[in-house]
């Protein structure tokens, strides 16, 4: 072989050649890149390219924020996805019994320029981060179909800008420095760096034309001594700027007022109630290895501590429950901490343990440092303003001071604080790192008291030198190690009564007498305590009932009595009941329901631990109590409330029902709950919205919507029935009547199921008008209603982009072409066939046709059996008569066959787009 260079010598060059393309193609690639990427940097912000860097710039944000990390998740380093944990916060405006409450996206919607407030970890951060992701999400099209370049590199995802309205800048004003640049800069700089570069003049366009939402996050974080000049260039901007979205967030005890004469509204952040905990458990990222109700077996440990149930209402604190509650407690025979100090014990040890990382510093010393710098920051007076966050300088001091104390080094303060605020999540540095502060009050409030765990001398000289400041200290102190506590309470007993009730019902062990001494006391004075104090004798009335000791007992025997005497005392035992969290507690309030008024609220307070005693009341036909398994507004209490739903003698559980429909979560709930029992009449309902072909939500559903249609059903107070309900029945139990040029009042339906004209006016405006609009212009039947979401093939259909069109006008210009050329043959007489006269006149007709095609006019088409007969001829004289027969077969064939193709396609888009599917689409289904 090697002897004949001739047989390999070509296939070597072959080779060579080969390697030598694709080392070009890629340094073609690579040029083509550059090039491409320093033409985008200098014109990004130009009309030419301004919509594909918004398009990327979309994208990065997107990528920015649909995760984030919390601190002390030492175990995984991994990001949270934020649609899955994020939950809908509430804010309120205004003070007192008339403070309006909102969903906090709503009232940020609304309000063009507004001030957020809330306490440390109250998720005023995550709330614009969520409010800048969901923009973008609306944008982001990262299912799209992929597509290369010419040259084969892939493009980034898709996403349309579509209108440019509130694009969403996110600063963290931490990070602003006024003196490198104003505002202005600093937003061009965010452009910048999430790839829109030189957005400079786009910037200065949007915001003339009020364009942008502009987020400011943390003025609290701002170093004191620059935050009057970042508020007051902050307050410039909102009034230059006023046409653009402005939203600043802020601490509460920071906040002096800086904004109240630009600001149209000035929002707080509202704690979780029962609903929201447990969507943010179900969000939660818990461990493989742990149970499908791990989510219900921390609700129950949370509900069995009345404790700690409070704590859980702040997303931070949640957060740090869900964290011990998966990493310590779940899949074990361990139970929570039946006590706040407690919880508060194992919180801290867990996350200052840090068993995934190497720590730098043992757990006690840290421990010793955060007991001496929650001292620190207890002490400083309850008048002082921002008591919370210390000054750096004062911190360093203390921590040297804790470190002497445990025989370490003292220059190592910087080092220990380091890695308690990095690691632990227990101390944040805020005013960008020159104070500190505790992620929650209580923690400071724990550690104080452990810190004074052999000093009750100075934990009361302390408290009688500022009671306010002092109070959750003292109570802590009594519950923190199981002591003899019967000093530190008599002593406050004497000074603050409510107080020593309190602490009588976290302390393990008080002498007898006294503690005796001090229910009798409050005995006589339930029903009597006014404002803040007759809450707190409440909760301490519930913690002492709810103990399992002859005390507990006695007194929980006390207001069980008590509850049924009605008046003042009644009410407050009632209350008290409620906040025991006890089984018990649930029946003896269930049996009250028809003659205690607050007995319905109080139980729906109790959340899911009282449904048993509900559904038991509900089937003695008590209708306070569906009201109450209505007002707890979670799965379990939707199911059970659905057993009542063949009850004739009420509709209001098939209202109720309607309601709850309406939260996510408990539609899901409802789905997977066998229902045998339906209305036939009314099955098609909810088939536009079934999840597979047996879902038994039709059947259930079909109960509820029979029972809301009947005569004379009329909805509860408060109750507001799923849309998708009332707009099924509205649209195929209703038609419009025209009577001359007015629009008559719509009316039943003689050949549809009894439905009452009533049910349209329970519908929002909206979609009442909506529902009109499309009565007016067709009449919606059962069978309509049911094929309205069926999935359609192409639903985006545009026959005048579609590729059958495009190779249907390929084959009649080839066709044509084959024809004009026969026809100027015959008329230059090289091929005669006919009078001369025709094969000129046929060659203008074929080419002025398709000129008037191309420019709209349909009477271009008149060619087509010109084209159709000189192209035959052609094929005749170039194959013969058999292939030109064969060859115009296929072409009428391959024509009619993308012609009828386009028009069943277009006929379906076209349904697609009829009012009743858009309205479905756009009002009626769900979006994932």
């Amino acid at each position: 072989m090697w002897s004949q260079p001739q047989t390999w010598g070509p296939a070597v060059a072959a080779f060579a050649a080969g390697v030598l393309v694709l080392k070009l193609k890629d340094w073609f690639k690579s040029l083509v890149d550059k090039a491409a990427a320093l033409l985008y940097d200098r014109l990004a912000g130009s009309a030419l390219l301004a919509r594909t860097a918004l398009r990327r710039y979309i994208v990065r944000v997107h990528e920015r924020h649909e995760r984030f990390s919390v601190s002390f998740r030492v175990d995984d380093p991994q990001a949270m996805d934020m649609s899955s944990v994020y939950v809908p916060l509430r804010t309120a405006s205004g003070f007192g019994a008339g403070a309006e409450q909102n969903e906090a996206a709503a009232s940020l919607y609304e309000a063009r320029r507004a001030v957020v407030l809330g306490v440390p970890g109250a998720g005023k951060t995550m709330l614009l981060r969520h409010t800048v992701l969901a923009w973008c999400r609306e944008r982001y099209r990262p299912d799209g179909p992929p597509r290369r370049a010419w040259y084969g590199r892939r493009r980034p995802p898709k996403a349309d800008p579509g209108e440019l309205v509130d694009v969403p800048v996110l600063l963290k004003l931490h990070e602003v420095n006024l003196e490198k640049g104003d505002l202005r800069d600093h937003i061009v700089k965010h452009f910048a760096d999430h790839d829109f570069p030189g957005a400079g003049k786009w910037t200065d366009r949007a915001l003339a034309e009020g364009r942008l939402a502009v987020y400011f996050d943390g003025l609290d974080e701002v170093p004191s001594a620059r935050r009057k000049e970042i508020a007051d260039a902050i307050g410039q901007f909102m009034r230059t700027h006023a046409r653009c979205r402005t939203v600043v967030t802020c601490r509460i005890a920071v906040y002096r007022g800086e904004f109240n004469e630009d600001v149209d509204r000035t929002l707080r952040v509202q704690e979780f109630d029962e609903r929201l905990v447990r969507r943010f458990l179900h969000g939660w990222p818990w461990p493989e290895h742990l149970p499908g109700d791990t989510v219900e077996q921390l609700l129950g440990a949370l509900r069995d501590t009345p404790q700690l149930m409070p704590l859980a209402r702040n997303p931070l604190l949640l957060t740090m429950v869900a964290y011990l509650y998966s990493n310590v407690y779940a899949g074990t025979d361990q139970a929570l901490p039946h006590t706040r100090a407690d919880f508060y014990k194992q919180v801290t040890d867990s996350l200052l343990g840090d068993r995934q990382r190497d720590a730098r510093f043992s757990h006690p010393v840290k421990k010793a440092v955060l007991q001496a710098l929650a001292l620190a920051a207890q002490d400083v007076p309850s008048h002082v303003h921002d008591r919370l966050a210390l000054p750096e300088r004062e911190v360093l001091a203390c921590v040297r001071a804790a470190l002497e104390e445990q025989g370490r080094p003292a220059d190592r303060a910087q080092e220990v604080l380091e890695e308690i605020v990095e690691r632990s999540g227990l101390l944040l540095a805020v005013d960008s790192g020159e104070r500190y502060q505790f992620a929650h009050l209580t923690l400071q409030e724990y550690l104080a008291a452990t810190r004074l765990a052999a000093d009750p001398s100075g934990l009361l000289a302390r408290y009688r030198r500022d009671p306010l400041a002092w109070r959750e200290t003292v109570r802590l102190w009594c519950g923190a190690e199981t002591r003899d506590c019967t000093g530190v309470v008599r002593e406050v007993f004497g000074l603050d009564p409510v107080l020593a009730f309190q602490c009588l019902a976290d302390a393990q062990v008080v002498d007898a007498a006294l503690a005796d001494e001090i229910v009798g006391m409050f005995r006589d004075r339930l029903g009597r305590e006014t404002g803040p104090d007759r809450q707190a004798v409440i909760g301490a009335f519930g913690v002492v009932a709810g103990d399992r000791r002859a005390r507990g007992r006695a007194v929980f025997g006390l207001l069980a009595r008590i509850a049924a005497d009605g008046g003042p005392r009644g009410t407050a035992a009632v209350a008290a009941l409620a906040a025991t969290n006890l089984p018990r507690a649930a029946e003896r309030l269930a049996e009250l329901i028809s003659t205690v008024p607050d007995a319905g609220p109080a139980l729906a307070r109790m959340g899911d631990l009282a449904v048993p005693a509900l559904r038991t009341a509900a089937s003695r036909g008590e209708a306070g109590a569906l009201r109450a398994l209505w007002a707890i507004r979670t799965p379990r209490a939707a199911v059970a409330l659905s057993e009542f739903l063949l009850d004739s003698t009420s509709r209001d559980a098939a209202f109720y029902l309607g309601d709850l429909l309406r939260d996510q979560v408990i539609e899901e709930a409802l789905r997977e709950t066998p229902q045998r029992v339906r209305m036939p009449d009314y099955m098609w309902v909810w088939q536009p919205f079934a999840v597979g072909a047996e879902d038994p939500l039709v059947r259930r559903v079909s109960m509820i919507a029979g029972a809301i249609a009947q005569e004379g059903a009329v909805p509860p107070q408060d109750v507001t029935v799923d849309p998708r309900v009332l707009a099924a029945l509205s649209l195929v139990g209703l038609v419009v009547v025209v009577e001359g040029a007015a629009l008559a009042e719509p009316v039943r339906r003689r050949d549809a199921p009894s439905v009452q004209p009533r049910i349209l006016h329970l519908l929002p405006d909206t979609l009442r008008r909506g529902v009109v609009e499309i009565l007016r212009g067709q009449q919606v039947t059962p069978a309509t209603w049911e094929r309205v979401n069926d999935p359609v093939e192409h639903p985006d259909y545009d026959v005048g982009r579609s590729w059958h069109l495009r190779l249907l006008l390929a084959l009649a210009l080839a066709v044509s072409a084959c024809a004009a050329e026969r026809a100027a043959d015959a008329a230059v007489l090289w091929h005669p066939w006919g009078p001369v006269w025709l094969g000129w006149a046929s060659v203008l007709l074929i080419v002025g046709g398709w000129g008037l095609l191309f420019a709209r006019q349909a009477t271009g088409v008149v060619m087509l059996p010109l084209v159709c007969v000189y192209g035959a001829v052609a094929w005749r004289d170039w194959w013969g008569p058999v292939p030109a027969v064969a060859v115009g077969a296929a072409t009428v064939g391959a024509c009619v066959a993308l012609a009828v193709r386009a028009i069943v396609l277009f006929s379906r888009a076209d349904d697609a787009r009829t009012p009743l599917r858009r309205f479905v689409r756009d009002h009626l289904n769900r979006t994932p």
